[in-house]
């Protein structure tokens, strides 16, 4: 399957409790090889990430998501209509917060 990129909007959490906790915040997310860049609008952030979207990466964005009590259902776009089985496999712990 063909790499490319992907336009993805998720919430931007609505507080930060100091300056460390918002560095913090956007340095995980940079950091996640799939981000390729970020940019803040007034609905969220909008995530350009490579897709098909790896293992590691789906993990530390549901982890960020999780930690930051934001919506995990932005993530399902990248579920859908992926050839690996596992990301719409529903024992994953993770499925039900991201297929609702």
């Amino acid at each position: 399957m063909k790499n490319y990129t992907m336009l993805l909007r998720i919430s931007e959490p609505r507080r930060f409790y100091c300056e460390p906790d918002e560095y913090h915040f956007f340095t995980w997310l940079q950091k996640i090889a799939a981000v390729k860049a970020i940019m803040g609008t007034p609905d969220g952030l909008d995530l350009t990430l490579q897709v098909p979207i790896d293992r590691t990466s789906f993990y530390e964005l549901v982890g960020l998501l999780t930690r930051y009590q934001l919506d995990r259902t932005s993530l399902r776009p990248l579920c859908e209509g992926h050839t690996d089985s596992w990301f719409t496999d529903d024992t994953n712990y993770w499925y039900e917060s991201v297929f609702g």
